[in-house]
């Protein structure tokens, strides 16, 4: 598959995903935003999860030799990420939803262990993930040092907001809304590749920027 392709597909997924963020508020769950989210808000995050799974890759292959080993952990930790938070996580809710009684709620009340434990460990995978590929896409100077910025920015915001998570619907605002930064850097960066198509397209506009 092309780079532009993947590019591509990495800017519709982070699209995608961001617009996922915003449905949790615009079609809410049956319970409301305490609960899980409606089944069309799901699907967006499945549908937006694997176009991401495709697309992400690309930002290893136009990087590998400036980014390395410690680069590749870090897409992948992205990439595992992406599969619990938007695939595993948004498939129980649909399931949980969809078929009332399929997932266990032992105790009765608050998420099931079979979604919290996939949205703990997800959010926590993409920190560190991201963190990484912010750090490494800096140094490497093959995408705009801002990509890497806003990446590296939003995944810190991400766990800085760790404890309002569950704080009613201002919370939840202000975690989307640092989730939604961290998906514009991934679309960025599949921007850049969609419409250069190739890393030595990209290489040499960094090289005429700096």
């Amino acid at each position: 598959m092309s780079i532009r392709l993947q590019g591509q597909l990495l800017l519709i997924g982070a699209i995608g995903a961001i617009l996922w963020l915003l449905l949790m508020f615009l079609i809410p769950g049956p319970d409301g935003l305490s609960g899980p989210g409606s089944i069309p808000t799901n699907v967006v995050a499945v549908l937006s999860g694997l176009l991401l799974l495709v697309g992400l890759p690309a930002l290893y292959r136009v990087q590998a030799k400036q980014i390395g080993i410690l680069g590749l952990v870090g897409v992948v930790l992205l990439w595992v990420g992406i599969i619990l938070v938007l695939l595993f996580l948004s498939t129980v809710q649909i399931l949980d939803v969809a078929v009332p009684g399929s997932i266990p709620h032992p105790g009765g009340h608050g998420p099931p262990p079979l979604a919290l434990i996939p949205a703990i460990l997800g959010r926590v995978l993409l920190v560190i993930g991201g963190v990484i590929v912010g750090i490494t896409t800096i140094r490497a100077h093959i995408f705009a040092a801002a990509i890497g910025w806003v990446i590296l920015i939003a995944c810190i915001l991400v766990l800085l907001t760790f404890p309002v998570n569950d704080t009613g619907v201002p919370g939840l605002i202000l975690v989307n809304s640092v989730a939604a930064l961290l998906f514009a850097g991934l679309a960025w960066a599949g921007a850049t590749l969609s419409f250069r198509g190739n890393a030595t397209q990209v290489s040499e506009s960094s090289v005429q920027r700096n």
